[in-house]
């Protein structure tokens, strides 16, 4: 039982109370203090953006009432459910958590994210159950070459020299492709070579310059062998089937079968900005990285670990194609309303940072089961001095069927109890739909919690020697049953290059409010 599921019946006994012009919804959570949880449960009533404050009582059966105004997405979804859900439905970023439940006054019931019209689209796809190819994830060890970088600083660097390197064959897998100077690369690098994208389609975030089928066409035009297919997503415009509920969020390449790109960023303008601030510096690259997403990537030179990530793309390609429905794309899907944010404080901008050293790195990926969800849990339990967290998002549930998720944040939260050195970046989005006030009654003590904007990171660091890059997100679907793919890298000198990136992220980016 969460912290504050006592409070729901009395929610639910004065609902009433709270059927008044202005109120939107109403659920459980904290009583906050300069923007920030308490430990002081209250019933929170999440007001409209505009018009007349209503007057609400003090307190319901004990309890004090605390009056928030809307969240730009929260009025969004009251007034535009249909248009929020399609929306949601697609990125999990939007949906929130769902530990605390909210209430309509107006209809006195409990608010969904996802609506009845558009869970009903679902209904007519046809399941795929997920399989993988018979090749096992081991962990390659060795003295290994690989390149630790980050975004916005040095992503869009390392990222040309990559694409251009490729000598014969590349071949990606995407969530989410909308960047016309990383088109444009595609197109001048690779017209004469072998390139196989499987691609999500997800709604269009601010920012983009084209929309994935655009992506496709113009690829399809510009490389003389391009093999495409659509990600076999349930919320996907081109699956009549599906295997992955929410998304393909895989952010993976190998090129010529002996080198690995592995992010938690897209092929987007925020992920990986026009930027190269060790080139010729400018103020404008200062203005750019408050814009863009805060990621980590990793270049790996290891034929033994390509061709393990190279058998899964190529099974995901290989199923994807033989169950193509050949559906139209939509040009003109939902777009994220929310504006983007400024990061606050001025970047120190990380060089990338090669390595050829002793190193293990181990491979995850979902919906394998086990494997992700398995390794985080003996990580986080084997933590005797320092975790380190950077996250877009960490989502709570009450959903029994995702208990190993659950289990994950509990772990974290133990940590925490026991003294540990846990510090937990997270994103604007965590402040969504009572997000922060889920993760405080999921057990996880917010003191130890920070929010810096436009986190888009799934990073880790284990006791200042291991760290994960990945691009999991800490919710149901991206813990077990979407497609993610990430590494183990048990490497000190790794762990101390995002070490010192995380903590100017915490000291310069972060802060609780």
């Amino acid at each position: 039982m969460n912290r504050l599921e006592k409070l729901i019946p009395k929610i639910k006994r004065n609902l009433k109370k709270f059927k008044k012009s202005g109120v939107l919804f109403v659920r459980p959570g904290y009583r906050t203090k300069k923007g920030w949880p308490t430990k002081q449960p209250a019933i929170v009533a999440v007001t409209s953006r505009s018009g007349a404050k209503p007057q609400l009582p003090a307190q319901v059966e004990g309890v004090p009432v605390e009056s928030r105004p809307a969240t730009e997405l929260e009025q969004f979804s009251h007034d535009k459910p249909d248009l929020y859900s399609r929306l949601a439905d697609h990125r999990a970023e939007l949906r929130g958590t769902s530990l605390l439940p909210e209430f309509s006054p107006e209809a006195g019931t409990v608010k969904g994210a996802i609506t009845p019209k558009v869970a009903a689209a679902h209904q007519t796809k046809t399941p795929i159950p997920y399989t993988a190819p018979d090749v096992p994830l081991s962990p390659v060890t060795g003295k290994i070459a690989f390149t630790c970088h980050v975004s916005p600083d040095a992503g869009w660097q390392i990222l040309q020299d990559f694409i251009s390197g490729t000598t014969k064959q590349l071949k990606v897998s995407m969530y989410d492709f909308t960047s016309k100077h990383i088109l444009d690369l595609f197109k001048a690098k690779l017209s004469n070579k072998k390139v196989q994208l499987t691609l999500d389609d997800p709604p269009a975030n601010p920012g983009e310059d084209q929309l994935d089928p655009q992506t496709i066409h113009s690829l399809q035009q510009a490389v003389r062998t391009f093999g495409s297919a659509w990600a076999l997503v349930r919320s996907s415009p081109e699956a009549d089937s599906w295997i992955y509920p929410t998304a393909y969020h895989i952010k993976v390449m190998v090129r010529d079968g002996d080198t690995v790109w592995l992010s938690s960023g897209n092929l987007n303008n925020s992920n990986q900005p026009d930027m190269d601030p060790f080139a010729d510096p400018q103020a404008s690259d200062q203005a750019t990285a408050k814009e863009s997403d805060r990621d980590w990537h990793v270049v790996i030179s290891s034929p033994a670990l390509a061709k393990t990530m190279e058998a899964y793309l190529d099974n995901d390609f290989q199923v994807a194609t033989l169950h193509a429905a050949n559906l139209s794309p939509t040009l003109k899907p939902p777009r994220n309303p929310l504006k983007r944010p400024s990061v606050i404080g001025s970047f120190n901008f990380a060089r990338p940072l090669p390595i050829n050293e002793q190193v293990t790195i181990t491979p995850l990926l979902t919906p394998d089961p086990g494997v992700y969800q398995g390794a985080m849990l003996e990580l986080i339990n084997s933590v005797q001095d320092s975790l380190y967290i950077q996250l877009q998002y960490i989502h709570p549930t009450s959903d029994v069927t995702l208990s190993k998720f659950t289990e994950l944040i509990d772990a974290v939260a133990a940590k925490i109890n026991a003294g540990k050195d846990v510090k937990i970046i997270l994103s604007e989005f965590q402040k969504l739909k009572g997000g922060l006030d889920a993760l405080q009654a999921a057990g996880i003590n917010l003191d130890n919690v920070k929010i810096q904007n436009n986190v888009h990171n799934k990073g880790f660091i284990f006791d200042h020697k291991t760290v994960i890059v990945s691009s999991m997100n800490w919710s149901g679907e991206g813990v077990l049953s979407n497609r993610d793919a990430g590494v183990i890298i048990d490497n000190a000198t790794a762990a101390a290059y995002f070490e010192k990136i995380f903590f100017d992220d915490w000291e310069n980016h972060a802060e609780q409010s």
